[in-house]
Formats: structure tokens, C-alpha cells, sequence
């Protein structure tokens, strides 16, 4: 598991902890300054699974900006893909660990705060994820 572009790991995590602060203060929790640290927590948990998923698509690799083909098959449409790709990695490490804990504490399933914003940061975070990716990679400069 390596990772060649650091900057776009940090620019990834930063849209990752953006979204999950975004989706509690503005959509669901309307603007109450008391669920940031849960909305906090939920967004740096999303940010591990992004890495790990990531680390196994080899979306931090050199090249990810062509979604690791070459000539024409790559360019922005195949990193979006490969973005997608990963953040479908990223819901599915999601769900299971929503599971699991649920199970582990004897309760359903979406009563926490940080599991109440599961729905739209899969929603969203798919468009997301995989519009940045193909814009990173349209602007990247190849050498």
C-alpha cells in the first residue's frame, strides 16, 4: 500500500470532513453548534475508511489521475470512476461498521447523531467524490 500524492489525500480528507460538518449543521441538525463533535467524529471515521479503501483501489497512486489506464481509456471520466469505485468501498465499510456497532450495543440501527447523517453522506458524498476526482484529473498536468 503506498501512497505517491499526498495532496490529494489531504484535499480528499478535507472534502470528507467538510461534508459530514456540512450535512450536520446545515441539513440535519439545522444549525445547532451542539452536534459538531459527533458530526466531527462521524467525518474522521469516513475519512479512516476513505484510506483504507483508497490504500486498496490505489486511488492515492500517481496513476489514479488516469484511473490507472492508459492512452485514451484514461483521463477524468475513468478517475470519477475510480473515485466512485472507492467511495462505494467507503459505503459499504460504512453500513457494516453501523452494524456492527449497533449489534455490539443492542439497538437499531441510525439512533445515534453520527449514524442519523449515514443517508446523505452516501447520497452526496458519491457525487462528490467522484465529480473531484475527475476534476482533479482534468487540471492535473500530465508529464
Amino acid at each position: 500500500f503506498i501512497v505517491d500524492d499526498t495532496n490529494l489525500l489531504f484535499y480528499d480528507v478535507a472534502l470528507l470532513l467538510n461534508l459530514s460538518l456540512s450535512i450536520s449543521f446545515w441539513v440535519v441538525h439545522r444549525m445547532s453548534f451542539l452536534h459538531m463533535g459527533t458530526a466531527l467524529s462521524e467525518g474522521s471515521l469516513l475519512c479512516i475508511l476513505w484510506i483504507l479503501a483508497g490504500l486498496y483501489n490505489g486511488a492515492f497512486l500517481n496513476s489514479a489521475v488516469d484511473g490507472h489506464r492508459d492512452g485514451d481509456e484514461g483521463g477524468p471520466r475513468a478517475a470519477g470512476l475510480l473515485g466512485l469505485s472507492t467511495f462505494v468501498g467507503v459505503c459499504n465499510l460504512r453500513i457494516v461498521t453501523a452494524l456492527v456497532q449497533a449489534v455490539w450495543d443492542h439497538r437499531p440501527v441510525g439512533v445515534t447523531d453520527g449514524e442519523k447523517l449515514i443517508p446523505l453522506e452516501i447520497v452526496v458524498g458519491l457525487v462528490l467524490m467522484s465529480l473531484w476526482r475527475a476534476l482533479h484529473s482534468y487540471y492535473t498536468p500530465r508529464i
